[in-house]
């Protein structure tokens, strides 16, 4: 069995629907499962999530991982708001600028530097719900 990747970190603001996670290694199956729940509990509550993923440690992942994806497709794709990728690998900056226009959500790229601002945009939908 493989050691969990994924650890879920505290947003700059509390907020039930920010859900913010750091992988450092290979993301796993059980990792994937994980995050899928978290992402179902607030959609069950009739809320869409804002994601925070800081992937400067990733390190690939288990076939597994796509199964989960393809299982819960559905859901995840109406699930998000916005979703904050932080790394510092050009392959995610080009996979964003693809994948933006295509969904319903919003996904921006930061690099590392930027992590202020990858917060910053992220948040600033929940200030626009609230103000």
């Amino acid at each position: 069995m493989t050691e969990s990747a994924m650890l879920f970190i505290e947003s700059p603001q509390a907020n039930d629907r920010v859900v913010a996670v750091k992988i450092d290694g290979e993301l796993t199956t059980e990792d994937m499962k994980t995050l899928i729940d978290r992402f179902q509990s607030i959609v069950d509550r009739d809320e869409k999530v804002l994601f925070y993923l800081d992937m400067q440690g990733y390190e690939g992942s288990e076939f597994g991982v796509v199964t989960e994806k393809f299982k819960h497709i559905g859901m995840l794709w109406k699930a998000f708001d916005r979703y904050a990728i932080v790394g510092d690998t050009h392959w995610m900056e080009r996979l964003v600028k693809i994948v933006d226009p295509l969904t319903p959500q919003q996904i921006r790229h930061f690099t590392p530097e930027k992590v202020d601002d990858a917060w910053a945009w992220l948040l600033a939908a929940e200030a626009s719900v609230v103000g």
